[in-house]
């Protein structure tokens, strides 16, 4: 399915009138609740089979650019935000070798960072393995490895059409038909209001017109 199928599908569902009629037609928000609601409907999911589809796996070739680098130990590299699918998934499913062949390890804070450069066990294994970390503040990530200048990331991003390369009009959307029914489903039912981020002024029969915003655990 294409982007606009899967826009065409919540506008459909959009029953009891959840949307305004000026967002319900506005490509640009339908896409951000479609992003959004995906991103909820991709951790409901792994809590139930423990396991991410392959259809919402998309690949980046980050670019390195010498304006970012500030340190000698690591290579920084900017990264699309990733949906963060529970509080040990961040949504990076493979950072490695171009080639896919060799993953790099994960650190998971910059605490962790400095104790392994700073302890000789794993100041050993720094030296033996490439370890990213990757700073979900700033977007960046970090490869603490200032040789690596290309590398692949697959994974979970939260605004699957802005990944460089994809052609909304051509290349079929990140998802699959249970996730798109479970979004379909929390269109219909109104519950959709509850879960994804989205301006009270967007949503119908709203009594504010603010910016207020309802939180998805994406990054």
């Amino acid at each position: 399915m294409k982007t606009i199928d899967c826009i065409e599908l919540i506008q459909l569902a959009d029953e009891g009138g959840v949307f305004t009629d000026e967002s319900r037609y506005d490509i640009g928000t339908m896409t951000a609740v479609l992003n959004a609601a995906r991103g909820y409907a991709i951790a409901e999911m792994y809590k139930q089979n423990n396991r991410v589809h392959p259809n919402f796996l998309q690949r980046v070739y980050p670019k390195y650019e010498k304006d970012l680098q500030q340190d000698d130990c690591y290579t920084i590299f900017e990264l699309p935000r990733t949906v963060e699918i529970n509080n040990q998934i961040d949504g990076l499913m493979y950072v490695g070798t171009i080639d896919g062949k060799n993953a790099f390890w994960k650190i998971r804070t910059r605490m962790q960072a400095n104790s392994r450069r700073n302890h000789r066990i794993h100041t050993i294994a720094m030296e033996k393995h490439v370890h990213f970390l990757y700073d979900t503040t700033r977007g960046y990530l970090e490869v603490y490895d200032d040789k690596v200048k290309y590398l692949l990331v697959e994974g979970i991003f939260s605004d699957p059409t802005t990944i460089p390369g994809f052609n909304i009009e051509e290349d079929d959307y990140p998802i699959t038909m249970n996730a798109m029914k479970r979004i379909e489903d929390m269109v219909r039912t109104g519950t959709i209001r509850d879960v994804i981020r989205v301006p009270v002024n967007k949503i119908s029969n709203s009594a504010e017109d603010s910016n207020v915003q309802r939180d998805i655990n994406v990054k």
